[in-house]
């Protein structure tokens, strides 16, 4: 029998940005059901705008470059058209009319009439603002029309004289490529709902299935009004309807993809309502995926789209079954999962996400949970073997001996994840034995202190690194608050609001929850007396995902009375808006690229990693708009996450500030800049 080579307490890995010791997750048996892999179908995305890409032709009546098209207006609410384009907006001049061919009817064409002598000469709101996540933003104008005729409505765009003789623009036109992108808001009770059908299958190599359909509104249950798992709307059968997918591929091409409503892929029952569709990746990155449904109610056109991130990695990693376990010096339980990498001579030594159930043995024979296990490890040489390899997590002994347990012990639900994107690379709902190396000591014998009944810092996290426990309790006068920007963005916190406050500047960057940790903590390491952090937005998620993952400066806080992590504005479930601002940055070309970490399919495989006694750490602030905004958002919203997405169940919610937004340039003030909030935010915080 062979001994496993990684008999250690303490596995570092190392990282781009420096050496970071990993904690060993546990925790209590009762908190297994909060890290099952989610269904799609509950965090789908629900939305009643479409995103449509504008290309140009050449008119040689009128010697300009224009486009003319059909738009449905399918309610008499608000009819907003809003426009991004890298080329300047003022470029381009925009007339839309309703078409009296619109009215079906006599009475309808009666009823209708003045509304549509009135839309010919209103003039429209015109509103010039930004549109995009924290610092990555982009120009946009809207123009709104207040209760419009129900019908079709003809759209003229024309690009100005200067604009033709643009060398850029004209390449543009000439490849057909979108010149800009108009996204229609037309509220009413009709809405898109998308999502893929599983999270187990985003590999290369394989096919993604996407399924859409049109709901009621009025009948969708929100997640806020606890909404039951695996639900879904029940769809809407319209006539003349068709669904097709745009998708845009990591090498930066297009392509088209009917959906179909036959009962053929994965739709269910053919002409339910409910179309799908199948997408064929083959490159590693993302893809940005637009769903357009296109139908006919009542005689009146509706279009409705959605927009998606897909992040698609290899599956690099994939379980064999096996599982081994020693007991180290300390009794505690080294559990050791046998990989392989599918296809391959070599195993991937990529650091990934590992998680598991522990199950043991009572008196009587029966199995009894103990805990769970999980944390970042890497696949590690088996003393021996060049082909075998295993990932590692440790279970405390104080788990087994607290239930009464001993051996053999056994695993389920087994789940290792991408770090990058927490796609699940591989995962068992079936129990596997646990093969014990070498004598099992019952550590029901020891005396335990703390009583067992006491769940211990070392039990939920493991050993600290000695380095950092020797600092425990100490003080030097060397601790900070660390400010903390979001995604693509530069500095927010207005420095003076706080005191004894440093700011991190990791400025314009994209990075995913991982990255941004490990910079943070590398950033952290210089006050060797610990840190606390005041976060914006995604830097929320990096200091969740830190002081869950890793041993820092936090740690030392945590022994300290005040609050470790405090966030304002952060998309903890996703934003709706990353998926769409995918798909608005290909075309206006902004400095950062898509996250998949922001999106709400991204934030929820995250977040199903983050254990109760983690997030008990954050406490949160939201803010909203004083009116209505953002034909992406479901209101209430700060112009960037809506409040529907920035719960973080199991943290501590403080407040809702109105009439703050989320960014510079937006209605109202930025929210990081309510300087009487500052203050009491530093007052509460540990250093």
């Amino acid at each position: 029998m062979k001994l496993l080579l990684l008999l250690i307490l303490i596995i570092t890995i190392n990282f781009s940005y420096g050496v970071l010791t990993p904690k060993n997750l546990a925790g209590e048996a009762s908190e297994f059901g909060s890290f099952n892999i989610p269904n799609p179908m509950d965090v789908a995305q629900s939305s009643d705008s479409s995103l449509l890409g504008i290309s140009m032709s050449q008119s040689q009546l009128k010697n300009s470059f224009e486009w003319s098209g059909v738009v449905p207006v399918d309610s008499d609410q608000e009819f907003t058209l809003t426009f991004f384009s890298s080329f300047p907006l003022s470029e381009f001049k925009v007339e839309a009319s309703p078409k009296s061919s619109s009215f079906k009817s006599e009475q309808q064409h009666k009823s209708n009439f003045h509304k549509m002598i009135k839309s010919l000469h209103q003039t429209p709101t015109i509103t010039n603002g930004s549109f995009g996540i924290d610092g990555a933003t982009t120009p946009s104008i809207s123009f709104t029309w207040d209760n419009p005729v129900v019908g079709d409505w003809n759209v003229v765009i024309t690009a100005s004289s200067s604009l033709r003789k643009n060398e850029r623009f004209q390449k543009m036109v000439q490849d057909s490529t979108p010149q800009l992108l108009m996204l229609v808001q037309n509220p009413s009770d009709i809405q898109i709902y998308s999502y893929v059908s599983s999270y187990n299958s985003l590999f290369t190599g394989q096919k993604v299935s996407v399924l859409a359909m049109l709901h009621k509104k009025s009948e969708f249950i929100k997640k806020s009004a606890n909404r039951p798992l695996n639900w879904k709307p029940s769809p809407m059968v319209l006539s003349d309807v068709s669904a097709e997918m745009i998708l845009g591929l990591p090498d930066g091409s297009k392509e088209t993809i009917p959906m179909f409503d036959d009962g053929l892929h994965d739709d269910e029952q053919a002409n339910d309502g409910l179309f799908g569709g199948y997408i064929n990746v083959n490159e590693l990155g993302n893809y940005d995926l637009q769903v357009i449904y296109k139908g006919s109610q009542n005689g009146n056109g509706v279009i409705r789209s959605n927009q998606h991130l897909i992040p698609i990695t290899s599956q690099y990693l994939e379980l064999t079954g096996e599982v081994q376990s020693v007991q180290d010096g300390d009794a505690n339980l080294n559990i050791y999962f046998i990989v392989t990498t599918p296809n391959q001579t070599t195993v991937d030594q990529t650091p990934v996400h590992v998680y598991s159930e522990v199950y043991g043995t009572d008196d009587d024979g029966n199995k009894v949970a103990i805990a769970w296990v999980a944390g970042v490890t890497s696949a590690q040489p088996i003393q021996g073997s060049t082909t075998t390899f295993a990932l590692s997590a440790v279970l405390n002994e104080r788990w087994i001996a607290k239930v009464g347990a001993t051996a053999p012990f056994f695993v389920k639900n087994v789940q290792i994840s991408d770090l990058d994107t927490f796609i699940p690379l591989s995962n068992t709902t079936s129990t596997s034995n646990v093969k014990m190396i070498g004598q099992y000591k019952d550590v029901r014998t020891i005396v335990h202190s703390p009583p067992l009944h006491e769940i211990t810092k070392e039990m939920r996290d493991g050993k600290m690194p000695q380095e950092l426990a020797n600092r425990i309790g100490k003080s030097s006068g060397n601790g900070k608050l660390i400010l903390t920007h979001g995604y693509c963005s530069e500095g927010v916190w207005p420095i003076e609001d706080f005191e004894n406050a440093v700011e991190f500047q990791d400025f314009n960057q994209n990075r995913g929850n991982d990255e941004f940790a490990q910079i943070l903590a590398n950033f952290g390491a210089q006050y060797t007396d610990g840190f606390s952090l005041v976060a914006h937005s995604q830097g929320g998620n990096a200091a969740l995902h830190l002081a869950t993952y890793y041993f820092s400066g936090l740690d030392l806080s945590q022994k300290l009375e005040g609050r470790v992590i405090q966030s304002m504005g952060t998309p903890y479930q996703g934003t709706a808006l990353a998926g769409t601002w995918a798909s608005i940055g290909s075309v206006v070309g902004v400095g950062c690229a898509a996250n998949d970490d922001l999106t709400v399919d991204g934030a929820a495989l995250w977040l199903k990693s983050i254990p109760a006694d983690k997030r008990a750490l954050v406490y949160y602030t939201t803010t909203q708009y004083s009116t209505a905004s953002n034909a992406v958002l479901e209101w209430p919203n700060d112009g960037v996450v809506d409040n529907e997405h920035t719960p973080l169940e199991g943290g501590v919610y403080l407040n809702n500030f109105k009439d703050w937004c989320h960014s510079d340039g937006m209605h109202s003030p930025q929210q990081t800049t309510n300087t009487e909030y500052n203050k009491e935010m530093s007052s509460k915080s540990v250093w």
